[in-house]
């Protein structure tokens, strides 16, 4: 039976079917805390993608004069280049992003990462720990989010695209502990994480490979001992209603090139142009991003086409 689509407005009874997530995906998300969607890149998209990385990488360490085997990170990625805004609403991904998250979402942060190879002495550490390269945590505390009952609440889901071969260890891979999300995730009094080792898992993975997980998900870096930099994409989404943290406003020049669903996931409300504050601000301002009007949501009119093609 076809039920009704989500709206902004709360939560429906009768929720339309998945566009795309499937009965296992959902099982893995809500226990484990993320599942793998390999080849969700074909290889000419890794290739295209790359070739901009590496341009972005080779630039900034002529700029800062990095060290051979210091790690990059480039921000709000979207906004440097049409190869990273495209992927804001990949096909493969996007459907999955709605069936999790609902369609009145937009990013909170995209950012591209590179990791050359490390010294040895690197993975001398214990991975996570304190004085580690990339200790463990989750998202949430960063930002504030309350705990509910010791646990960090849903807020954002992250999207990794990893564009190198990742399926040896210690070739810099992420590394999350399985169902610490529905954890208190206590620390020691050193500082050190609770970690239960069997509950560790490598994202060993193939290039083309997504990672599909919640945030709240403790997670660390295991060190680059391979011989090529790893290279990555993240793209975090969450309600429209949380602000951004890579950007308050995108410039009109990229809000330009967008289609009406990218727009939406760049933050803006129908045309980006007015009504932020509802339609009479001055005797009941009430935010469109909390209680979207017709048209503010062109997710929502996607995802319908989409379970009708």
């Amino acid at each position: 039976m076809t039920g009704t689509a989500p709206t902004a407005h709360g939560p429906v009874t009768d929720p339309a079917p998945p566009l795309a997530l499937t009965d296992e995906q959902r099982r893995r998300f809500d226990e484990d805390g993320f599942f793998l969607v390999e080849d969700a890149l074909t290889p000419a998209e890794i290739d295209e993608l790359l070739a901009v990385v590496d341009a972005r990488y080779a630039a900034h360490k002529r700029e800062r004069d990095l060290g051979v085997d210091e790690a990059f990170q480039m921000r709000n990625v979207t906004a440097t280049d049409p190869v990273f805004l495209r992927m804001v609403d990949h096909p493969r991904i996007l459907p999955l992003v709605v069936d999790l998250m609902g369609v009145n979402v937009q990013l909170r942060t995209s950012h591209a990462d590179v990791r050359p190879p490390q010294r040895e002495e690197v993975a001398a550490h214990e991975l996570g720990a304190p004085d580690s390269f990339f200790p463990w945590h989750s998202d949430g505390p960063n930002f504030g989010w309350p705990r509910v009952q010791g646990l960090l609440p849903f807020m954002e889901m992250k999207v990794g695209y990893y564009l190198t071969d990742l399926t040896m260890p210690n070739s810099g891979e992420i590394c999350v502990v399985r169902g610490s999300h529905l954890s208190t995730q206590p620390i020691d009094t050193d500082g050190r994480r609770r970690i239960d080792p069997a509950h560790i898992v490598g994202v060993n993975v193939r290039p083309g490979t997504a990672l599909v997980w919640r945030t709240q998900l403790l997670h660390a870096l295991r060190p680059n001992l391979s011989a090529q930099a790893r290279r990555c994409l993240y793209y975090g989404y969450q309600p429209r209603w949380m602000r951004p943290s890579d950007f308050d406003r995108q410039s009109a020049d990229v809000i330009a090139r967008c289609n009406p669903v990218q727009r939406q996931l760049l933050g803006e409300l129908g045309t980006g142009l007015t009504n932020y504050a509802g339609d009479d601000p001055d005797v009941h301002p009430v935010s469109r991003y909390w209680r979207p009007q017709d048209g503010d949501i062109p997710l929502q009119a996607w995802a319908e086409s989409q379970r009708q093609s």
